[in-house]
């Protein structure tokens, strides 16, 4: 007799359109990742250059001054886009989740595995984000652990009283 019976799966979720603000978000995530990827590249292949000129030719300090600002101020740079990435995707999900919740006042039949589903497919933007965000985040810390390392003035601002 419980051979006669299957058990059926049926997705409660409906294949709509993917809304327009997840493609955006998208596209800006590609566009952020891209970006710091270069602005990486960018960093190092300069670091290595800078070291070279420093080993030829004696620099004056406004000009490793000037370096250095540059290069702190690229990893502040990604550091930042980091924290904007996190906010866009939070804003993302909350967004989402309202049009969920939303459809389901509209249709005034709550059904848990519907919700479930829906909120489950919004949360996929979200932590592509929150992926994005955090590979962002260890690279301007490697990059700004990367500067310190190489830069001859932190020697002196480590031993300065106030710091």
């Amino acid at each position: 007799m419980q051979e006669d019976q299957t058990v059926s799966f049926q997705p409660m979720s409906h294949d709509g359109p993917v809304p327009w603000f997840e493609n955006l978000f998208v596209i800006y995530l590609l566009c952020v990742l891209l970006m710091t990827v270069v602005r990486t590249v960018r960093l190092m292949w300069s670091l290595r250059k800078h070291r070279k000129a420093q080993k030829l030719e004696a620099l004056p300090e406004s000009t490793f001054q000037r370096f250095w600002e540059a290069c702190h101020s690229t990893t502040r740079s990604i550091r930042d886009f980091s924290r904007l990435t996190f906010l866009l995707a939070a804003f993302v999900l909350s967004w989402d989740a309202t049009e969920i919740f939303e459809g389901v006042a509209n249709a005034k039949s709550p059904s848990f595995p519907y919700i479930a589903g829906e909120l489950a497919r919004a949360l996929v933007p979200f932590v592509m984000g929150v992926g994005i965000c955090a590979a962002q985040f260890c690279c301007s810390m490697f990059l700004d652990r990367l500067i310190r390392l190489r830069d001859p003035l932190t020697d002196c601002k480590s031993q300065l009283p106030g710091e």
